[in-house]
């Protein structure tokens, strides 16, 4: 399951790991070929063997045998490479202390065999065989004067490498594309969680919590949005106040207003058409938005819900704890493309209407007839 999670993550988001693989490998590229020196490296190899010359015949067995306790061979090899050897070389070739600073020497013993293999690394392929075949005639040359019983000489002498060994720019791009392809894929799956962490934080602030209708800034939203797809239609708004409940509001339980709030809710989504929104204005108010409704309609199907609202329910099984709302409800109708806070202000004053009179509990705002001279 979670291997078809990341695949539809890598489907939605190839575009991503494409442009890193490419970044990647451009990388790649432009510093091989732009920032780093290439290095050459010239290896020249030694072998060891027993001197029949100064050996007798019977001692020849015994100097094969101690061959082949590496000791001897690795001896030699650490002379190869000694600081001695090395200095010593770059006094015989006149050297300035920091000529040959940029230039590395390595020594390793071929297993099962009595090969010395000498490396030098540097960025001039001539220089590094000359330094390979100059330190190793040297070694040669000392050690031939200190041990009489074994012998060192090339096997093959170094020569100038053709090609670096560093950088190889296509081998780079290669692992560089594999890097960028894992660093996509991981931005491929952060950029899937944060966007999934986004819209959950979306969604809970697009509801109230409390009663589980649109929040007062999307219902504005979805407001304006209405207004600015249908300009030209008509549209009703409506604030209902849950009167019966102040009293009790802050001492209730939390569990037992979020029952009162849901079931408001809910009423009004059951009552009200697929297309006409709910959401949760103040601590009291609920607010409708009723698309294509004029105000007269508007009124009749609101007054109905009231009475709705209205009736007695229980917020225990056992209807020890019963609740009598008292909505009190203002519409305004959307007239002459008003704007947005006067159309609230109409709604809020039908309210005020509705919540001073003692019988009207569904207050229609009505325009003040304006008095000419």
């Amino acid at each position: 399951m979670e291997i078809k999670f990341y695949l539809r993550i890598i489907q939605r988001s190839w575009w991503l790991i494409l442009i890193s693989a490419i970044v990647a490998v451009n990388l790649s590229l432009v510093y091989s070929y732009y920032f780093v020196t290439p290095m050459y490296e010239s290896v020249a190899r030694f072998i060891v063997s027993p001197n029949i010359k100064n050996i007798e015949s019977r001692d020849l067995v015994n100097s094969l045998e101690a061959l082949d306790k590496r000791s001897i061979i690795s001896t030699y090899a650490e002379v190869l490479n000694s600081g001695q050897i090395i200095n010593g070389t770059m006094e015989l070739l006149l050297a300035k202390p920091d000529e040959f600073i940029e230039y590395t020497t390595s020594v390793t013993v071929l297993p099962d065999a009595n090969i010395i293999r000498f490396s030098v690394k540097g960025p001039d392929p001539q220089v590094a065989a000359m330094l390979a075949n100059s330190i190793g005639q040297y070694a040669i040359n000392y050690i031939k004067n200190l041990y009489v019983i074994y012998n060192i000489d090339f096997l093959d002498k170094a020569s100038a490498p053709a090609e670096p060994y560093q950088p190889q720019p296509f081998q780079d791009a290669g692992l560089a594309l594999l890097v960028g392809m894992v660093i996509g894929i991981g931005l491929a799956v952060f950029r899937d969680q944060l966007s999934s962490s986004l819209d959950k934080l979306g969604q809970r602030n697009m509801f109230d919590a409390e009663s589980r209708a649109y929040s007062r800034t999307h219902f504005e939203r979805l407001l304006r949005q209405e207004i600015a797809d249908h300009p030209d239609n008509i549209l009703s708004i409506g604030l209902i106040q849950l009167s019966g409940i102040e009293e009790y509001y802050d001492s209730l339980p939390q569990a037992y207003m979020n029952q009162i709030m849901r079931k408001v809710n809910e009423t009004l989504k059951y009552q009200l058409r697929g297309n006409d929104v709910v959401g949760r204005w103040s601590k009291l108010q609920f607010s409708v938005l009723l698309p294509s409704t004029d105000g007269i309609s508007a009124k009749r199907r609101l007054a109905r819900i009231s009475e709705i609202l209205g009736q007695q329910f229980s917020l225990d099984e056992n209807g020890e704890f019963d609740v009598q709302l008292d909505p009190r409800i203002g519409l305004a109708e959307r007239q002459n493309d008003e704007y947005i806070p006067v159309l609230m202000s109409r709604t809020e004053e039908a309210l005020g209407v509705s919540m001073q009179s003692g019988k009207e509990k569904v207050s229609l705002y009505k325009a003040q007839p304006i008095n000419l001279p």
